[in-house]
């Protein structure tokens, strides 16, 4: 089923579609403004930029939509938490009660509901069993809680926007099958801040890279400092799932990527449904995803381990399963950690001399 943020963000829409999406340049235009005037402000010391006693490492990037930041500030966690270390997760919350709050999440805590924290914070909750998660737009005061609580060091997830919080290192996304060089400004394009902001970055890893990027030189080019690195996703659970006949739906950023990634790991897709990123289900709506399956053929259903966050409390007359991700960086799992490991060692000794 089409959906109409992928009609506006097309790459290459055409004659017409060009001349339907005009107005949108004008504002881009206003958005550039505003964007450079809040940039100008913290640059300047207009906006104050604060520093918590904490080591701070952001995972974010410089376009709309998703690009794999929740999947990375797992492994992350997962990651250095198997170093020794105790971090500790900042999550805005996006569309949930805690947005405008702080929910702290500890180990031990009742599992949340995603209306309180939201599906995001909900799976990285779920996921990381020993990792404190802090709910709310509040980054600097997420912070300070983190510290209270012990952590050693702050994961922000989507924080690459958050200047208020000073950071250590900052991660930053880029979908590896489209040319960030021709993305364009919301709302015309994608881009939530113009190209040039990517020098922030001291690493950049290009996600859903199962082919190299043509255009990875003219990156290396353009910030020649920064640490590039690939990544895509592998299926833990592909055995179980192989050969079924399933009907798929997803409510992500890029449900079609989604499944790609099913039928890649032989998974029989007989038919799926695409909904806007961090839909709430309806019961209406799941009843007809099941009458749709039931109508196709289906064995099972299957959806995102975000969506299935979201399908808590709803019965199916099918059995449904997620695809449980893992992370792949090509052979240099070890080259990154070592680099996020050192920048942690080289401000931490830095913290010690101040």
């Amino acid at each position: 089923m089409p959906r109409w943020e992928d009609w506006l963000f097309a790459q290459k829409p055409g004659f017409f579609g060009e001349l339907a999406r005009s107005p949108l340049w004008a504002l881009s235009g206003i958005y550039w403004l505003a964007v450079k005037a809040r940039l100008l402000g913290y640059k300047k010391g207009f906006f104050p930029s604060e520093k918590i006693n904490l080591p701070v490492i952001s995972v974010g990037n410089l376009s709309l939509g998703g690009s794999g930041k929740t999947p990375l500030v797992i492994w992350l966690a997962e990651k250095l938490s198997q170093r020794g270390l105790k971090p500790a997760v900042s999550i805005r919350g996006y569309r949930s009660q805690a947005e405008k709050s702080l929910v702290v999440l500890t180990p031990g805590s009742p599992s949340p509901s995603p209306i309180l924290v939201g599906d995001e914070a909900r799976l990285i909750f779920q996921k990381l069993e020993s990792v404190p998660v802090l709910v709310g737009r509040d980054r600097v005061e997420a912070g300070r809680k983190a510290g209270e609580l012990g952590a050693e060091l702050l994961i922000l997830d989507d924080g690459f926007q958050h200047l208020r919080l000073k950071r250590d290192l900052d991660l930053v996304l880029i979908d590896s099958r489209r040319n960030i060089f021709k993305e364009k400004l919301f709302p015309r394009g994608r881009l939530r801040e113009p190209l040039s902001e990517l020098k922030r970055a001291g690493v950049l890893i290009f996600s859903r890279a199962e082919e190299e990027p043509g255009w990875r030189r003219e990156l290396e080019r353009f910030h020649p400092q920064a640490k590039i690195f690939k990544m895509c996703y592998q299926v833990k659970n592909s055995g179980e799932l192989a050969g079924k006949r399933a009907f798929a739906f997803a409510g992500i950023a890029h449900p079609q990527d989604f499944f790609q990634l099913a039928q890649r790991v032989k998974i029989n897709l007989v038919g799926s449904w695409s909904f806007s990123d961090h839909h709430l289900y309806k019961e209406k709506e799941v009843r007809q995803i099941e009458k749709k399956a039931k109508e196709k053929g289906a064995e099972i259903l299957l959806t995102t381990e975000k969506d299935a966050v979201r399908l808590e409390g709803f019965e199916f007359g099918l059995p449904l399963k997620t695809l449980e991700i893992q992370l792949d960086f090509f052979g240099e799992e070890e080259e990154l950690l070592g680099f996020l490991l050192s920048c942690l060692n080289r401000e931490g000794k830095d913290a010690q001399g101040n």
